[in-house]
């Protein structure tokens, strides 16, 4: 423990970082003879119905993390045929990542969830994020990918989807009211249009997010009951943004992306532009039309407009906010002669934007594309990272 004490954080990081290593290491060996146990029987020969019964009185297991355990067994670990033939295992990638100390058995989790409806060319590339995101982004990616893999949709014959009903469950319970809503997506990126500007923490806010949404909420309700029927707010409706396809549209296939990364299929595309301001953006090399220059630090809507189009949400690597909760940063910075235009700016989330101001994380555009190079402690050869999550293949 002194010896700890005395060493620097980047000496400390370096350690944990090993022993995690180690621990994952750990984990993939307790796999192993997991998948070895149900492969030979162990259950039936012990004299119980099942594995997890026996791991419950030896191991003190909960049921929960013992299914956990054998799905994930029999996912990683290679099996054998009733005539001795060896089989590969379901995920061979990821098991040598974890077998290396590189993946978490939360990753494997996300993987294996992911695998279940994609080819298994997909694996290596889930494999390739997650060993270098978080769980919760690698999710994010995995929704991604599967979009990417099948952003055609249904084919112009098949039947028109059915729209999901949305349901809305109201009670008043010892003096509060209890609201649960089940609806559709582009319903769900209106609410949220609305809410997450108001739920922005403040200086010294002491909230916890979800009672500042709850508060975000109630203000809304405030703001309709004030309002016409035609505004809500500052005079003007609530913006949607929907990015598509122009060929798509017209041919009623595929989906479109909301601001928020979700999907909707181009029937609703079509009743939204029956009652909306269209504004159409025609995303090319060249962004002249959109530069605001030296005049100002602060971009307009406009340039807001092809920014939110451009990058689709935070660009920091593995983030998945979307672009109502981003800030347009200046790569170069505006007081060190930087001007206010595409090619230097990038959406980040606040906790990003700091992150990058007062770290050594390094943000530049290479190709017209926000790239990021880590400290060293993250990667000892800083080499350059992007967010694939809100890209667009």
């Amino acid at each position: 423990m002194q010896a700890l004490a005395l060493s620097t954080p980047l000496e400390l990081l370096d350690e944990l970082k090993r022993k995690v290593r180690a621990l994952h290491q750990l984990q993939f060996q307790v796999l192993e003879i997991v998948g070895t146990l149900d492969q030979q029987g162990a259950a039936e020969t012990l004299g119980y119905k099942d594995l997890v019964e026996v791991f419950k009185h030896a191991l003190r297991w909960d049921p929960k993390t013992s299914r956990r355990k054998l799905a994930q067994a029999k996912a990683l670990c290679p099996t054998v045929t009733p005539s001795g033939a060896p089989v590969e295992p379901a995920l061979p990638l990821a098991a040598a990542a974890m077998a290396a100390g590189e993946l978490s058995e939360d990753h494997v989790d996300v993987v294996a969830e992911a695998m279940a409806g994609l080819p298994a060319v997909a694996e290596v590339h889930l494999v390739e994020y997650a060993q270098l995101h978080e769980p919760r982004s690698a999710k994010a990616f995995c929704k991604e990918l599967a979009y990417r893999l099948d952003q055609d949709g249904p084919e112009p014959g098949d039947a028109e989807p059915v729209q999901p009903r949305n349901v809305v469950r109201r009670q008043w319970k010892s003096g509060r009211y209890h609201l649960f809503a089940d609806v559709d997506a582009e319903t769900g990126a209106k609410l949220d249009a609305l809410i997450d500007p108001l739920a922005k923490p403040e200086p010294g806010d002491l909230r916890f997010a979800p009672e500042r949404e709850g508060d975000a909420f109630c203000e809304v309700i405030d703001l309709a009951m004030c309002a016409g029927h035609d505004h809500i707010s500052g005079g003007e409706r609530v913006q949607l943004t929907v990015t598509l396809d122009y060929d798509k549209l017209r041919a009623g296939i595929g989906t479109a992306r909301l601001d928020n990364g979700e999907q909707i299929p181009m029937h609703q595309v079509r009743k939204i532009a029956c009652d909306a301001a269209v504004i159409p953006m025609l995303l090319g090399t060249r962004s002249q039309v959109h530069d605001v220059g030296r005049k100002t630090r602060t971009i307009n809507a406009g340039l807001r407009r092809i920014l939110v189009a451009r990058d689709k949400g935070c660009t920091f690597p593995g983030c998945t906010r979307p672009p109502s909760h981003c800030e347009a940063h200046h790569v170069r910075h505006w007081s060190n002669g930087g001007e206010t235009n595409l090619a230097n700016l990038a959406l980040l989330c606040r906790r990003h934007h700091d992150l990058v101001h007062h770290s050594d994380w390094r943000l530049q555009m290479e190709g017209g594309v926000p790239t990021f190079r880590p400290p060293a402690f993250v990667d000892p050869h800083r080499r350059p990272r992007h967010n694939p999550i809100h890209a667009v293949a």
